[in-house]
């Protein structure tokens, strides 16, 4: 029996956001949903989107006891959520991935002016995918946040930071008491849970470039070939590869080239710290994941063009402070 899950219109015909239904294939748990609940669930299933355990299946895909089966529906206006194109999943990241890069090679001011558009665009695309799933949480505290943390960090340093950080976090409750759609708990959760790890992730990165270019440059070569990597990974052509584990093999192998390239004599914190953000990248895909489709797979694929920002941004964090701590 698989465990169906319903998110938006669908859940509300089916008056549940969960229920456990027979069958042995995707079509067959979908055809014994219908008969449960009725004609307005019915006509609502044609446009939404199939997942199998995080992957997109299609209505021969075999279903067994315990598998999760979720269904996300059309938001107003006719769209749905589907995956980017793969060409241009992977080139929208890349390409802000290397614009980051240059720009800390350019200039510190160019480099914050990257940081804060990098951050706004993750942002919005995060929260985009939250909305079609029936979380929209606020999207004005964060991309505030951002921008806060960039500019607080460069004018006060390690202080900017936490005072950018904190400031997020009440500016999304206040946030919620102004609009009355924000209201809900678990908006309210989703709200601070992305202004914090925005304005924290942004803030740290913008902290490293100022301490030494060096030590960003090697978080960033680290973070993105690790995303690279558990991305192809997660691609059904090459199935058979964990993305967890793909992620903190070559989390920690990229660590030990940074060390030996960036760290001359302190190879030890550069590695500590990239196993930290190679954990860190593990548990963002997973955040990410939850907030975007609301589940929690560590395998498999998640929509949003840049939804690989949403490990490297929550990763950035515990990179600078192993190597804080190490002085």
């Amino acid at each position: 029996m698989a465990r169906l899950r319903l998110f938006a219109n669908l859940r509300e015909e089916a008056g549940t956001s969960e229920a456990q239904v027979d069958g042995a294939t995707v079509s067959e748990v979908l055809a014994n949903a219908t008969d449960r609940f009725g004609d307005g669930f019915a006509a609502g299933l044609p446009s939404a989107q199939v997942w199998v355990n995080g992957a997109s299946a299609a209505p021969g895909d075999a279903v067994g006891d315990g598998d999760e089966v979720a269904l996300i529906p059309p938001v107003s206006g006719g769209t749905t959520m589907v995956r980017s194109p793969l060409l241009m999943e992977i080139g929208l990241f890349l390409m802000l991935a290397v614009a980051l890069i240059g720009a800390s090679l350019a200039s510190l001011q160019w480099f914050a002016t990257g940081l804060a558009l990098a951050g706004g665009l993750w942002v919005y695309d995060l929260t985009d995918y939250t909305a079609r799933r029936g979380l929209p949480v606020a999207v004005m505290p964060s991309m505030l946040g951002v921008l806060a943390g960039v500019l607080a960090v460069y004018r006060w340093g390690v202080p900017g930071m936490a005072a950018a950080t904190a400031g997020a976090v009440l500016v999304s409750l206040v946030w919620a008491v102004a609009v009355p759609r924000l209201r809900p708990v678990e908006i309210v959760a989703g709200s601070v849970m992305v202004a914090l790890v925005a304005t924290f992730g942004t803030s740290s990165m913008m902290l490293l470039q100022m301490i030494d270019p060096d030590l960003l440059l090697a978080f960033l070569v680290v973070t993105v070939t690790a995303s690279v990597a558990a991305w192809l990974a997660a691609q059904r052509e090459i199935a058979g590869f964990d993305p967890s584990v793909v992620t903190l093999l070559v989390g920690i192998v990229m660590g030990v080239v940074a060390a030996t390239v960036w760290a001359d004599d302190e190879i030890l914190p550069m590695i500590v710290a990239a196993l930290a953000a190679s954990v860190a990248l593990v548990a963002g895909r997973t955040l990410g994941s939850l907030l975007r489709t609301g589940g929690f797979w560590s395998t498999g694929v998640v929509p949003g063009a840049l939804h690989g920002f949403d490990a490297i941004v929550l990763a950035a964090g515990p990179f600078w402070v192993i190597l804080a701590a190490f002085g």
